[in-house]
């Protein structure tokens, strides 16, 4: 396969996914990192799609919201991990807020059997823990988003403004060092501000895959949160760096 040809089906292979890392791309290629790193830096040059630390993402997945089935479909392993690793971060009569992401879904699946008391705006969340015995669950109510199943209107933003948490979990389509947490989307922009006015602990779930990139508004910077949980990718030098940015870092086990 010519390098313009295989540039053509990595950024088709992207643009299907909203986002791909470096080892994934590389083995369904059959073809180097390093080929898969000269690739994707070309494509980003022809502003094709946008270069992350631990891969790439669609412009569009920085631009606009992104369903959850496409979401769901990607990172399925490192989103598990996370979730493993913020788990200990819960005790039981704790009052959680949860995010509308798949990262955070995938932490609802892990509080089922605690004995919590969860408030979110992801519908798939509350239904899914609305079968727990020991967890209550509220959704905030309000307007639902076609594409994230999510409330994101003044009436999410009216009961969430009752609430006092203890821990919040964000989720997020990119972060970084200079723009901190981002987000395409001026509603879910106002939610997570809310979610993090009214928690006594802000902790954000994301992997290596969206660090680098940027979204057109600024949620917070790192060093507003409490507690960023992410994957093993990383290398030292980066999560020194984080660290030094005034945010603590926890990395799931690989």
């Amino acid at each position: 396969m010519l390098p313009v040809e295989r540039r053509e089906h990595i950024l088709t292979y992207v643009e299907e996914k909203g986002c791909a890392n470096i080892e994934e791309m590389a083995l369904n290629f059959d073809v180097s990192q390093m080929t898969i790193r000269r690739d994707i830096r070309t494509l980003e040059q022809e502003d094709k799609l946008r270069v992350t630390y631990g891969g790439a993402v669609s412009k569009s997945f920085l631009m606009e919201d992104i369903p959850y089935e496409k979401k769901n479909a990607v990172n399925i392993e490192e989103k598990k991990s996370i979730a493993y690793e913020a788990q200990k971060l819960v005790k039981d009569g704790q009052i959680i807020l949860l995010d509308a992401g798949t990262s955070t879904i995938a932490l609802a699946k892990l509080l089922m059997r605690m004995k919590i008391t969860v408030i979110t705006t992801d519908l798939k969340i509350a239904l899914l823990m609305s079968d727990s015995s020991t967890a209550k669950v509220y959704a905030t109510g309000g307007s639902v988003s076609a594409i994230t199943k999510a409330h994101t209107d003044v009436t999410a933003l009216s009961f969430l403004d009752s609430i006092n948490a203890d821990i919040a979990f964000l989720a997020t389509n990119s972060w970084s060092l200079d723009h901190g947490v981002t987000t395409a989307s001026a509603d879910h922009f106002y939610i997570r501000r809310k979610m993090m006015d009214r928690t006594a602990k802000k902790v954000l779930l994301a992997d290596s895959s969206k660090f680098g990139a940027r979204s057109m508004k600024t949620i917070c910077p790192l060093s507003e949160l409490d507690m960023i949980v992410t994957d093993s990718r990383f290398s030292e030098e980066s999560i020194a760096a984080i660290r030094a940015a005034g945010c603590n870092i926890m990395q799931a086990a690989p």
